[in-house]
């Protein structure tokens, strides 16, 4: 299982470097608009304020100050981009594991050797541990440059634990893709229906929150992960983050469950 997980995690080197230096450059792009949007006079609270409840819960969360550099990123490069963007390319990603070889023929080969289903799907989920962390390190470690050089000051220890325990957000993403590569026998019905699952699942939840049918976002993973609770107020909902755990190694459990009981 671990040689599996260390050969995909070798496999998974450039695309992450890819995807760190794409985070990177949209990172530095939103911090050097910062000095602009706070010495603007522009009052971006009353504009927040004007948009619809729904629309602040997607793509606001609860920021109340914008110009205060913690704010600004959360609205910016958290609230969307991570939990979104991030949250869908690791889902994409891991819908390719399993249903890429599937598609191929190369899981025949695979299955040649004394490797059980289980092992392989667990091993080519755990490839993405290490991509995960890295995006992580490497966005933390430029951010808080970036933050520095700007000459402004922000906690480094919420932003470090934003990034922790944003891993497992990500991942939880990832398990959701892993479902879907282990149940299609092409990697492109796998991606699209782990891209729409991700992708709903969020508007789901953002649109829901605070009404009658909130329960209806209960599936979505960024219902346990608040990025601008983290960065803003410091406090850090451990409950939900248990909840990503469980439904991270639940859907894995699912997924191996699944392969080892499916004719291909």
């Amino acid at each position: 299982m671990f040689e599996i997980a260390g050969f995909e995690a070798r496999r998974r080197v450039r695309p992450t470097l890819y995807l760190s230096a794409a985070v990177l450059a949209f990172a530095g792009l939103v911090l050097a608009l910062f000095p602009s949007i706070r010495e603007s006079g522009v009052d971006f609270q009353t504009y927040i304020e004007s948009f619809p409840p729904e629309l602040q819960n997607a793509f606001v969360g609860g920021v109340t100050d914008f110009t205060r550099i913690e704010g600004y990123l959360a609205v910016e490069l958290y609230q969307w981009l991570w939990m979104l963007v991030l949250g869908v390319y690791f889902a994409y990603a891991a819908a390719s594991a399993v249903a890429g070889e599937v598609e191929s023929g190369a899981i025949d080969l695979v299955l040649t050797h004394p490797v059980s289903r289980t092992r392989v799907v667990v091993g080519k989920y755990l490839a993405f541990v290490p991509s995960v962390l890295a995006v992580n390190a490497i966005t933390f470690a430029g951010t808080y440059l970036g933050v520095r050089l700007l000459g402004e000051s922000i906690d480094v220890g919420r932003l470090l634990l934003l990034h922790g325990l944003s891993s497992v957000y990500l991942l939880a993403c990832a398990a959701i893709g892993l479902v879907a590569s282990v149940a299609s026998d092409g990697a492109r019905r796998a991606q699209m229906a782990a891209i729409g699952a991700v992708f709903a699942t969020y508007l789901v939840d953002a649109l829901t929150l605070d009404t009658d049918y909130e329960w209806l976002g209960t599936p979505a993973p960024s219902r346990y992960f608040d990025p601008t609770e983290i960065l803003v107020a410091g406090e850090v909902d451990w409950a939900g983050i248990a909840v990503l755990v469980a439904y991270a190694v639940a859907l894995v459990v699912v997924s191996a469950e699944y392969f080892e009981r499916r004719d291909i």
